[in-house]
């Protein structure tokens, strides 16, 4: 961790405790139930798909990875990679397919913060899981409330933890370490928290060691009665290598080696990434205000099998909104400012280092300037309306700073309008609604860049993507059976998709494929069976077809057309927990051809912990995980249309963690 970040989340701490020395006596302020529509929405009244989960400080549950604390919400289909070097793949009914490394087609947020850059880019390094408490999915085209690359909107809240301090440590296979500490203290309605975590691993597959140093504080203060300020930092440090994925005839001879160009060229990468932002929530005449200000870096030095490439990164904006209830009616209306700038160079990767030769450099900019407006109209005490409408403006430049082979400077401008209307009918425990939503995804400078004959500048050929999607679904609590419920049925059409394509040294370009449909169902059903027994049930179903090019009917690859998850969990009236976790999934297609699939899999895991050991004022947390304990070889992701057949990640074997973790009130 540099001296920089750890002077900024010191002064941070400094200033959220001098805050604090005021104990203001406070009005309550209005607060949005769900963050992630920017209106006054409950998740009765909401007329669209979204799922709400706390997170509990759970001690049988490590952590470890986005997988084990999102896996299950309906519509979502994340896979660890079995290495850190490209994070987990994340989709959304089958939307950010076609991304080779981060989160594409969903906008991303951490306390508020974007995680999602302008041109529709996440990156998702700086996420600590083991800190996340609350996570809020909501499904289907949202370009309506967050413009660029919303084929669905994840919010991810830091943990709430009202303990003074808290350690843990977890070790097993694989060479698993992790570290991690948090504190915190309130007065009044003031509170600031900190947490820093470690975590190595050598990995189960030849050259995917690595490592994650991140840490984070947050801080609220309330200076007047109608007014709150929330302060959040995060960073983190990211040091890894890349096993490359493989062909069938490697997964089946040795799954747990690496492609050798990815050894012989030392491929993998280190970033350093820090963001922080600034959120002010103050009650005025016209309604909620709510102004958030952030800014992000990025470093990034990324071997890879054709070049070593660097990037520096400056991004940040302002969005802000304003929510009004007027009774039978409540609006919101904002403006969103967002701009990114990236210095980006590509050098020859010689035998594993850096080589003299330039390849590229460029600087890359891309800004974005957006109006929203929504209604929700309340017409009787249970049906209503909602309507929306955003207007987004996007700009690309780059400047080439290489002309040796002329200069391949340009721009790309591109304008959206994303309308939304829904409907909603609530009974006492259930609501019944349906939408139609759009959403748009520019390509991102990452996939501009990426022409097919190498050179710099930006693919003139390439163009947004457009979706326009209808659902319809049922959320809320059969009282009866105490069955809480979530299914939703959607349709999305989608035209001008961007395709992956891979050459033979491995570097990727993108083109428009032509005319999509998905069509699926969602279920989540949560059941708990008596006061320390319960029962969570997932499931999702999926036709992800193409329309036209490559084929009429043929299946979309990367996605499955079937996820099932089964959680149950017991508890004894002594502290034991104990969890059984299955998770089956169908064959994933690998290219756009179909001509390759990877088997359906079928993984349990169980967790055991003893949720107390009370000494003092100190509390003792052991657990132990047996993950995949059938030890089922398979491929949880997938790299589609990868050249040369080089297409499967294979997943970790059978393996135990245990660790303890020290808490003080």
């Amino acid at each position: 961790m540099n001296n920089r970040s750890i002077f900024l989340i010191c002064g941070l701490a400094l200033l959220a405790h001098i805050a604090m020395a005021q104990d203001t006596s406070v009005v309550s302020l209005p607060t949005m139930t769900i963050q992630s529509t920017r209106q006054l929405e409950t998740e009765a009244t909401a007329a669209r798909s979204l799922y709400i989960r706390q997170h509990e400080v759970i001690a049988s549950e490590p952590g470890l990875s986005l997988q084990r604390v999102l896996r299950g919400l309906p519509g979502l289909q994340i896979s660890e990679r079995g290495h850190f070097a490209l994070g987990e793949r994340i989709l959304v009914r089958g939307m950010g397919y076609r991304a080779a490394f981060g989160v594409r087609g969903l906008q991303a947020f951490l306390d508020g913060i974007p995680l999602t850059m302008p041109d529709g880019q996440s990156m998702l390094d700086v996420v600590d899981p083991a800190f996340i408490g609350r996570s809020e999915l909501l499904r289907g085209p949202s370009s309506l409330f967050w413009g660029n690359a919303s084929g669905g909107v994840l919010h991810l809240g830091s943990l709430e933890d009202s303990t003074l301090m808290r350690i843990r440590y977890v070790g097993g296979g694989y060479g698993l370490s992790q570290a991690l500490a948090s504190t915190g203290f309130q007065r009044g309605a003031h509170k600031v928290r900190a947490y820093a975590s470690r975590v190595s691993k050598r990995g189960h597959r030849a050259h995917s060691n690595g490592s994650f140093i991140r840490a984070g504080v947050s801080a609220r203060t309330v200076p007047s009665s109608n007014t709150a300020l929330l302060f959040t930092l995060n960073t983190a440090f990211q040091d890894v290598l890349s096993p490359g994925s493989l062909t069938l005839e490697q997964l089946s001879l040795d799954p747990n080696q690496a492609d050798s160009r990815y050894v012989n060229l030392s491929a993998g990468k280190a970033s350093a990434h820090l963001q922080g932002g600034l959120t002010l929530h103050t009650q005025t005449r016209l309604g909620l205000l709510t102004a958030t200000a952030y800014g992000i870096s990025r470093s990034l030095d990324n071997p890879l099998t054709f070049a070593w490439i660097e990037l520096d990164r400056l991004a940040g904006g302002v969005y802000t909104q304003l929510q009004a209830d007027m009774g039978a009616v409540d609006f919101a209306v904002g403006l969103d400012l967002r701009q990114m700038r990236d210095d980006r160079f590509r050098f020859n990767n010689a035998a594993g280092s850096k080589g003299t030769r330039v390849l590229l450099d460029q600087q890359e900019r891309v800004g974005s300037i957006a109006v929203f407006a929504g209604v929700n109209a309340q017409l009787s005490s249970r049906f209503g309306l909602s309507i929306g409408a955003r207007l987004d403006r996007l700009q690309f430049e780059m400047t080439d700073n290489l002309l040796s082979n002329g200069d391949q400077s340009g721009g790309r401008d591109f304008v959206a309008l994303s309308p939304s209307l829904g409907a909603f009918y609530h009974t006492n425990t259930l609501t019944w609604y349906t939408n139609v939503g759009t959403a748009f995804e520019t390509p991102t400078t990452t996939e501009l860049i990426n022409s097919p004959s190498g050179e710099g500048g930006f693919n003139s050929d390439l163009g947004p993507q457009q979706t326009r999607g209808v659902e319809a679904g049922v959320r809320g609590q059969l009282d009866r059976m105490r069955l809480g419920l979530d299914l939703a049925v959607f349709s999305l059409h989608i035209r001008d998709r961007l395709i992956p394509q891979q050459g033979e040294d491995g570097r990727t370009w993108y083109n428009n494929g032509g005319k999509n449909r998905h069509n699926g169902i969602e279920l989540a059903v949560d059941w708990p069976t008596g006061s320390l027994i319960g029962i969570r049930i997932a499931y999702n179903y999926g036709s992800f077809l193409f329309l036209n090019e490559p084929g009429d009917g043929l299946r979309i690859p990367g996605v499955p057309a079937h996820q099932l998850h089964l959680t149950f969990h017991g508890a004894a009236r002594s502290g034991w927990q104990a969890q059984i976790v299955l998770e089956s999934a169908s064959g994933m297609l690998a290219n756009n051809t179909n001509s390759v699939q990877s088997e359906g899999f079928t993984v349990l895991d169980i967790y055991l912990a003893r949720s107390k050991w009370h000494l003092r004022r100190f509390s003792l947390h052991p657990f132990a995980r047996f993950q995949n304990i059938l030890d089922s070889q398979y491929v949880r992701s997938l790299v589609v249309n990868a050249f040369g057949g080089r297409y499967f990640e294979p997943a970790e074997g059978r393996s135990i963690q245990a660790g303890i973790g020290i808490s003080l009130r």
